[in-house]
């Protein structure tokens, strides 16, 4: 049993990082509206130009900062009270974002939105409380299931980009780009289940540094078959972290962060247990409250996306009732 004193410390330090954490996101935004539109059909170089002059902007740099800082005492509060504690508080961060994008961004939230996004609040905490076991990874026995599951998820991955780039210049791109980077943190969640997990059972000398980045190398020339997911687990979660952060922030460009966050938010959390209970053989105390949670994220997350499409539905024909007005010969 944790005693008070650990859990009072526990819970004051995950409620000092939870409104940085999410006031770090709602001036990254401030920020990204002031700098160059983060685009994807120049390739890897235009993407690093827009961030090098997005970072030239003092509200950006301010969020981007306030995010890593709230990491350290987010950390140690996992490591007082456990992720099932500290997980359902932060989630409730979600609420921070909805009234700051209000009041500071000025982003307006309709009632029925809001209920989706209350209802994808919500579910991080039921996942939290549905009780999920310790991770048990058997390094052979999870390729299979491993290999068919990101299979699967690339190729939603995939599938929200090609059609984010199909809906570009209309109010679903943000919608779409969001997923896309949603599922790239939610990737890059399980690659970090693998390596952290690995590393604290592989026995590395004083240059595992260089075990990390060239693992590989390890495994080829005798090494240890751990060493061969070592790399695949390190260079897997910087790839898609980097990737989904590009993503997101572009996502947070072409539409209402409000509406968005609570999407990456929930998809980020729940795709890696799931890899957890199909690969990684993790349990849960109360399977109803984890599959209702899941069952509350596609709604929610279903709904937002469909009043996306609605509002740019509405937009397009009242263009059109204007365009008929003024005369136009063109029809849209």
């Amino acid at each position: 049993m944790v005693d008070t004193y650990t859990v009072t410390l526990g819970i004051i330090l995950v409620l000092i990082a939870t409104p940085m954490f999410n006031l770090g996101i709602v001036f990254q935004k401030m920020g990204l509206l002031q700098g160059p539109e983060i685009t994807f059909d120049k390739g890897f170089v235009g993407i690093l130009k827009a961030f090098r002059e997005i970072a030239k902007n003092k509200w950006w740099l301010l969020g981007a900062i306030l995010g890593v800082v709230a990491w350290f005492p987010y950390v140690v509060s996992i490591g007082l009270v456990g992720f099932m504690v500290a997980e359902p508080i932060n989630s409730i961060g979600i609420i921070i974002v909805v009234i700051a994008a209000n009041r500071i961004l000025g982003e307006t939230v309709t009632w029925y939105e809001f209920i989706a996004i209350a209802v994808l609040t919500i579910s991080p905490i039921l996942i939290a409380l549905a009780g999920i076991s310790e991770v048990a990874i058997d390094l052979y026995e999870m390729v299979i299931p491993l290999t068919i599951f990101f299979i699967i998820a690339f190729s939603i991955t995939i599938g929200c980009f090609i059609y984010s780039q199909k809906k570009r210049g209309t109010k679903s791109e943000g919608f779409f780009v969001m997923l896309t980077g949603s599922f790239f943190l939610a990737l890059g969640g399980v690659f970090t289940n693998i390596f952290a997990q690995i590393l604290v059972n592989i026995q590395l000398t004083w240059y595992f540094g260089i075990e990390i980045f060239f693992g590989i190398f390890w495994f080829i020339f005798g090494g240890s078959y751990a060493h061969l997911w070592l790399f695949i687990g390190w260079w897997g979660l910087a790839i898609c972290n980097i990737a989904s952060f590009a993503f997101y922030q572009s996502a947070f460009q072409k539409s209402r962060m409000a509406v968005l966050f609570p999407i990456f938010d929930s998809i980020g959390l729940s795709i890696p247990i799931i890899a957890g209970t199909l690969v990684f053989k993790q349990t849960f105390n109360n399977y109803f409250l984890f599959f209702l949670a899941i069952f509350l994220i596609f709604i929610g997350t279903s709904a937002l996306g469909r009043f996306q499409a609605d509002i740019e539905t509405m937009d397009i024909k009242k263009t059109s009732t204007s365009i008929k007005k003024d005369g136009a010969i063109k029809p849209i």
